[in-house]
């Protein structure tokens, strides 16, 4: 490392050290201990003094912050007790390094210290040391856990970081720190429902110019002809085929039309010519496939005689043992003719879209769980690998350093179950070329503006628009860039399915919204285009933006934690001579990170417009070299600010937290969603399901009851809901946010 970085990196732990309050170094030594009760979140484990029995891994963060001066050698140690031989391995994640470890048993009561490994620790920025106990398994025996020991051979290089805490947020509102409430200004949308039939819809394709072809859950294939829509009545949904296996892709080559089922692409085929598809030919199945309910293949496109779809993995069988069929989380592609199949790429867990991006790129989301501690946009490269693992055997392409995703996704913060991918055309005004991707648990549409950095994908995420009444899961656009967009929903609420189930017209108006529209990564910093010029002397401040940025560490637990999660320095913010560009100087960029830009809603644009959202996401895979952003003089009196751009509230607190983690799917008001709703929640008689037993029993909804549905939401499952449908969030919040969390559902949930 040349000395200008490590001065870089020496001043951005230095920011680091102050933007944690409290923070504060142990004594450093040759040796360092990262004890049991000094993790970030025991989840539902329990410790008595030192000692951590751990019998759950989702929902824990078994993880410490260490800093060395100098980068060097170490050497791990564990020291643990355990009774009886474990079903699979523990990992240790070093500063996102995996290695496996397999526990040897111990007597009845005798306490082992055990070397792991060998890791390299970089110098500058603190790591992060996890421990992380098999996922989705529960151990009738604890695993005692009292310590992990670094050994490096420097005197005085270790040290651990304590006391960390995230940076408090400005006050949230729409756009700004929340998800929007309403339908952006510049689209119309049309709800083209028919009211006598529920339609999952789970996939889309235009076959000729104007007729709409789509597949629903329940096995069907429709027809609807754009040109025949009646103004104010049901359109003509004509039903083509039928008795389709858990289709979720559909794809039209040539006016052939291909499906992706349960476990194999079917070519549907009309060989009497009169309409309706009688004959499914099985073009592929070439891959294993069990019958877990979560194994589909998610999406088709179409390359060069090629079909391009993924595959997902297994949820309820994993729970049991962790395993998975071979090559599930795959990428395949299959020839239209010969159904020769090729894999393409690996490690993906619930990949539920596929389509095309800038240049012709091939562009997948990616559900946060296991392997993922928040949603991705990822870019589908031969030989990729995205990290999800199950017990090996490994996938023939995983590797300890995985391809990073093209653009994270934040769980709650602009995606909690993002769906297909698709470009924008040129009919979308300045947003043509754009990505934009739905959400079936969080809902409406995001925006993501890709660049190539060095050979590298990546770029920003917006907000984009809300409004709707369809959970969008698949899209099709026409050549006049009329949007269709299919609704979905899962859960056993029926009004709640029939609700946002359906199909959606959109149309761009091409009305002019003040908002950012793209974000350019520079050397020393980030570059934000708007969509109107900002107003004269507006944006020169760089007290008006609030900059902070985090890093991802993948592990075998559900989510995870942003990692050295801080507020970084925005040094000086220059406005471009025609007033559309902003550019941050950002002396503290880091690879592999992801900076977020909060804007004050007071930024006005030229016409006098408000900003309709005011958040930026944009991940730094590579930071480029020698192309700098141009750092202006500010005009006189253009810092100067006569009230205050954001106001501070005390952290995240609950009311945000549960907009974020909760609100897609619990409602206040009794509305169905896909979980129960709270209203009425606090004091309140629940009836539940102990899973293991399948006994039943009522509960009062108290403090202890909501922490342990956050922490461990399978130890008691509501009535007439399936477990493994909430995620446990210990993973995510820390034991401040679980207690601000579970204080406002109380307060929000007491009757009157």
């Amino acid at each position: 490392m040349n000395d200008l970085r490590r001065i870089r990196f020496s001043v951005a732990f230095v920011a680091l050290g102050l933007a944690w309050a409290g923070g504060r170094a142990a004594e450093t030594s040759r040796t360092l201990d990262l004890p049991a009760n000094q993790i970030f979140a025991k989840g539902p484990n329990q410790s008595a003094g030192e000692v951590l029995d751990i019998t759950r891994g989702r929902g824990a963060v078994i993880a410490w912050y260490v800093r060395a001066a100098r980068e060097e050698e170490i050497r791990v140690w564990i020291e643990y007790s355990c009774a009886k031989a474990l079903n699979q391995d523990y990992l240790l994640s070093f500063d996102g390094v995996d290695h496996f470890w397999t526990v040897p048993p111990t007597a009845e009561g005798e306490w082992r210290r055990v070397e792991i490994g060998k890791f390299r620790l970089r110098a500058g920025l603190p790591v992060l040391v996890q421990l992380v106990p098999p996922s989705g398994t529960k151990f009738e025996h604890p695993f005692r856990f009292r310590r992990l020991a670094l050994k490096g051979d420097t005197p005085g290089n270790l040290v651990r970081v304590t006391a960390i805490e995230e940076p408090v947020a400005p006050v949230a509102a729409s756009g700004f720190g929340r998800k929007l409430d309403a339908l952006h200004p510049a689209l119309e949308a049309r709800d083209l429902r028919d009211e006598t039939t529920v339609m999952r819809i789970s996939g889309m394709a235009l076959r000729g110019p104007r007729e709409l072809l789509f597949i629903t859950w329940e096995g069907d294939l429709f027809s609807l002809d754009l040109d025949a829509m009646p103004a104010g009545a049901p359109p003509p949904f004509r039903r083509i085929a039928r008795g389709l296996s858990e289709p979720m892709g559909l794809a039209v080559a040539d006016g052939r039309i291909f499906v992706t089922e349960k476990n194999e692409v079917t070519e549907l085929i009309d060989a009497d010519g009169d309409g309706r598809f009688e004959t499914y030919r099985c073009v592929t199945h070439d891959w294993p496939c069990t019958m877990d309910n979560h194994e589909y293949l998610f999406g088709a496109v179409v390359r060069d005689s090629h079909l391009y779809f993924s595959a997902s993995v297994a949820m309820g069988y994993r729970g049991l043992d962790n395993r998975q069929a071979p090559l599930r989380g795959s990428v395949f592609k299959a020839h239209l003719d010969t159904g020769r199949t090729e894999l393409v790429a690996g490690g993906l867990r619930s990949p539920d879209g596929i389509g095309f991006g800038p240049h012709g790129s091939i562009l997948i989301t990616d559900n946060q769980g296991e392997w993922l501690p928040a949603n991705k946009l990822v870019e589908v490269r031969p030989g990729a690998f995205f990290q999800f693992r199950s017990r090996p055997p490994w996938h023939p392409f995983d590797r300890p350093e995985p391809t990073p995703p093209a653009v994270w996704l934040p769980q709650g913060e602009i995606a909690a179950s993002p769906t297909e991918p698709f470009l924008l055309p040129t009919g979308w005004g300045p947003y043509a070329g754009h990505v934009l991707f739905g959400d079936a648990t969080y809902g409406g549409l995001q925006r993501a503006f890709l660049e190539e950095v060095d050979g590298a994908l990546q770029g920003a995420v917006f907000h984009f628009s809300q409004g709707f009444r369809h959970l969008f899961h698949r899209f099709a656009l026409t050549a006049e860039g009329e949007l269709y967009a299919g609704g979905i929903a899962r859960g056993r609420d029926q009004e709640f399915i029939r609700r946002v189930s359906g199909l959606t017209r959109i149309r761009y108006t091409g009305a002019a919204v003040f908002e950012p529209l793209a974000a350019r990564l520079r050397t020393n910093g980030l570059e934000i285009e708007f969509t109107s010029p900002l107003a004269e002397g507006a944006g020169w401040n760089p007290a008006g933006y609030h900059v902070t940025q985090w890093g991802y560490q993948a592990t075998q637990t559900y989510g995870g934690p942003k990692v050295r999660h801080r507020r970084a320095e925005v040094r000086s913010a220059s406005v471009s001579p025609d007033r559309r560009r902003v550019f941050l100087e950002l002396p503290g960029l880091v690879a592999r990170e992801v900076v977020h830009v909060r804007l004050p809603q007071s930024l006005p644009s030229d016409a006098g417009q408000p900003l309709w959202a005011g958040e930026v996401w944009y991940t730094v895979n590579r930071i480029p070299a020698g192309r700098p952003g141009e750092v202006r003089a500010a005009p006189a009196g253009a810092t100067v600010a006569a009230t205050p751009f954001f106001r501070y509230g005390g952290g995240r607190g609950g009311r945000e937290l549960f907009q974020n983690f909760c609100a897609a799917c619990h409602s206040l008001d009794g509305t169905a969603l896909v979980g129960p709703t709270f209203r009425g929640l606090a004091g309140s008689n629940r009836r539940v399901r102990e899973p293991v037993s399948g006994a039943k029993r009522d509960v009062v909804a108290d403090a202890a009851y909501v922490r342990e549905s956050i922490l461990d939401p399978n130890a008691l499952v509501a009535e007439g809901y399936a477990e493994n449908l909430m995620p446990p969030l210990g993973a995510a919040l820390g034991e401040a946010q679980v207690d601000a969390l579970v204080k406002f559902i109380l307060e929000a949930t007491t009757p009157k």
